[in-house]
């Protein structure tokens, strides 16, 4: 392959070369990274690490003052030709809780410090959902700010 690719072309790469049979956990990266992007001041990338993974990752953009950290999640995507593929959902370990003990905290594996992934093998409600909250709990815990919900006006109680 010639030439640098952006990043909405390698995140089409795999997407058009993800398994039918593993459809169910596309869906759970569609539903993890799609509510992120949506977020103000989220940016992403995707690295490819070719027959290996594709690395999702998201970050703040303008990145709040004194944050230095390159991202508040990232999801990667390992791939292989024989093996079901699965993701890591990590974060900053000190950027989420896990009442669930459902992760795992991975001493110097983000960038230097230590994550706290979860291991993703197929589509379950219960855990994407779970999930999803750590994803809104790191964007916050990174300085992101969630839009407030426009709903009907409320009268002032007198």
């Amino acid at each position: 392959m010639t030439g640098e690719q952006n990043p909405q072309q390698i995140l089409r790469r795999l997407l058009d070369q993800w398994p039918v049979r593993q459809r169910p956990l596309r869906q759970v990266f569609a539903e993890l990274t799609g509510a992120a992007i949506r977020w103000p001041d989220v940016a992403w990338t995707i690295i490819e690490r070719a027959g290996i993974s594709f690395s999702w990752r998201a970050r703040l953009d303008p990145a709040p003052e004194g944050r230095t950290r390159p991202v508040f999640f990232l999801i990667d995507i390992i791939i292989s030709d024989s093996e079901p593929w699965w993701l890591s959902v990590c974060f900053y370990e000190d950027e989420v809780i896990d009442p669930a003990e459902a992760g795992n905290a991975v001493p110097q594996g983000l960038f230097e410090e230590t994550g706290y992934c979860f291991d993703v093998e197929d589509f379950d409600r219960e855990q994407t959902g779970y999930l999803s909250e750590r994803v809104m709990e790191a964007f916050q815990n990174a300085g992101g700010v969630l839009p407030q919900l426009s709903g009907p006006p409320t009268a002032e109680l007198g």
